[in-house]
C-alpha cells in the first residue's frame, strides 16, 4: 500500500465504530418493537458497544506491540465478526446486548490499530496532518451508514443491518492482506504486567498527554451524547424515523469532511492547539444555538440538523487533534499509548453518557445543555493549555 492508501486505511478502521453504531441507528424503533424491549435497553446497543470497545484496546495495543500490527487487526476482526452473526441471530434484547458486547471487544483492534499504524509512520505535525485526513475518511461512516442501515432495514429487517456488518469486516480481513506491517520492532515484554505499570506511569507523566486525553474524552462524550438522543428526539419530537431520520443525521458527514479540511490548513498555519480553540468556539456557539431553539420552542428537524451540521464541522477537529497530542510523546511504546488512550476516551464518555441520557430523555432543552455544558470545558481546556516540561 502506498502511504495515503494506509491513512485512507487506518481511517476506514477507525471509522468502524462509527459505522456500527450509525448503522443500527435507524432500526431502533423496528428493534424495540420486534423485540418487545424498553428503548432504554435497546439504546444501551450504543454505550455497551462502546464500553467494550474501550476496554478491549487495553489487550490489542499492548498485544500489537508484542506480536505486530498485521496479526493482532486479524484476530480482533474475527472477533467482530462473531458479535456481528450472534447480534444477527439474538432472540431476545439480551442476546442482543451480547453480540454487541463481543463487536465491541473485536472491533476496539480496529480502533486502536488505525491510530497505532499512523503514529508508526508519523510524528508532530504530520501526524495532526495525517490524523485529520483519516477522520475526513472517517466521515464516510456518519454520512453512508444511516442511509445503509435504513434500506437495509426496510428491505430485509433489523437483523440483516448486523448481518451487513460481519461483511464490512469480512471486507477489512480482506484488504488487510496488502498491508504492510509498521512496527519498528516488537517488543517480547509488551504484555508483561510489569510493563504495564512502567509505561502506564510514563504516559500519565506526559502533562500534553493527561491534558488532552481530558478534552478527547469530553469531546467524545459530546458526540456519543448526540448519536444516543438523536433517534429519540427526532422521533418523539420531530416524528422521524427509519430513512426520513437517516437521511437527516447523515448530512453530519458533510460537516466532518468540511471541517477536517479547513483543519489540515489550520494545523499549518495556527497551530495544533490554535486549531483546536477555533473549532471549541464553534461547539460551544452550536450548542448554544441548539438550546435556544428548545428554550423558544422553535426548534424542528430542518434546524436542529443545520445546528448539528455545525457542529460536525469542529468536533473531529478538537478530536483528532487531541488524539494527536496525546500520541506524540510516545512514539516508542504506540500501541501501549493508544491502548490507554482509547479506554480512557471511549470507557469515560460511556460513563459520561449513560449518566446523562436517562436524564435529558426527549428534551430539546435538557439535551442541548448538557451538550453546552461539555463543550464549554473543551473550550476551557484547550484555552488554558500551557506546555510545560515532563
Amino acid at each position: 500500500m502506498k502511504p495515503r492508501t494506509i491513512v485512507a486505511f487506518c481511517g476506514l478502521l477507525t471509522a468502524g465504530s462509527a459505522i456500527s453504531i450509525d448503522i443500527t441507528l435507524p432500526a431502533i424503533p423496528a428493534m424495540v418493537a420486534d423485540l418487545d424491549a424498553p428503548y432504554a435497553a435497546v439504546q444501551m446497543t450504543i454505550t455497551l458497544y462502546m464500553f467494550t470497545a474501550g476496554i478491549g484496546q487495553l489487550v490489542w495495543g499492548p498485544a500489537s506491540d508484542r506480536f505486530g500490527r498485521r496479526p493482532v487487526l486479524a484476530v480482533g476482526l474475527a472477533i467482530f465478526l462473531l458479535g456481528s452473526v450472534l447480534a444477527t441471530l439474538a432472540p431476545t434484547v439480551d442476546l442482543l446486548l451480547a453480540g454487541r458486547a463481543i463487536q465491541g471487544a473485536g472491533g476496539a483492534a480496529a480502533i486502536v490499530l488505525g491510530r497505532t499504524i499512523l503514529r508508526d509512520l508519523f510524528t508532530g505535525t504530520e501526524l495532526a496532518r495525517n490524523l485529520a485526513l483519516a477522520a475526513a475518511v472517517f466521515a464516510a461512516g456518519p454520512i453512508l451508514a444511516p442511509f445503509v442501515g435504513a434500506l437495509i432495514a426496510s428491505l430485509f429487517g433489523w437483523r440483516a443491518v448486523f448481518a451487513s456488518l460481519a461483511l464490512v469486516g469480512a471486507a477489512a480481513l480482506l484488504m488487510l492482506l496488502r498491508l504492510p506491517e509498521t512496527i519498528p520492532a516488537r517488543d517480547p515484554s509488551a504484555l508483561a504486567p510489569s510493563t504495564y505499570g512502567q509505561r502506564l506511569r510514563r504516559f500519565w507523566s506526559a502533562p500534553q498527554s493527561r491534558w488532552f486525553q481530558l478534552v478527547a474524552t469530553l469531546a467524545m462524550s459530546a458526540m456519543l451524547l448526540i448519536v444516543t438522543a438523536a433517534p429519540r428526539i427526532y422521533d418523539e419530537a420531530f416524528g422521524l424515523t427509519g430513512l426520513a431520520f437517516a437521511a437527516f443525521f447523515a448530512v453530519q458527514g458533510f460537516g466532518i469532511v468540511i471541517g477536517q479540511t479547513a483543519n489540515r490548513r489550520l494545523i499549518s498555519s495556527l497551530g495544533i492547539v490554535p486549531a483546536i480553540v477555533v473549532a471549541g468556539c464553534v461547539l460551544v456557539t452550536a450548542a448554544a444555538l441548539i438550546l435556544a431553539t428548545g428554550l423558544t420552542g422553535i426548534a424542528n428537524a430542518w434546524i436542529m440538523t443545520g445546528l448539528l451540521l455545525l457542529y460536525a464541522t469542529s468536533y473531529l477537529v478538537v478530536s483528532s487533534n487531541s488524539t494527536a497530542l496525546v500520541l506524540d510523546p510516545h512514539g516508542r511504546m504506540a500501541g501501549f499509548a493508544a491502548s490507554i488512550f482509547g479506554v480512557g476516551m471511549q470507557i469515560g464518555a460511556a460513563l459520561i453518557v449513560s449518566a446523562i441520557v436517562p436524564l435529558t430523555g426527549s428534551s430539546i432543552t435538557g439535551f442541548a445543555l448538557a451538550l453546552l455544558s461539555i463543550c464549554t470545558v473543551c473550550l476551557l481546556l484547550a484555552v488554558l493549555w500551557r506546555p510545560r516540561a515532563a
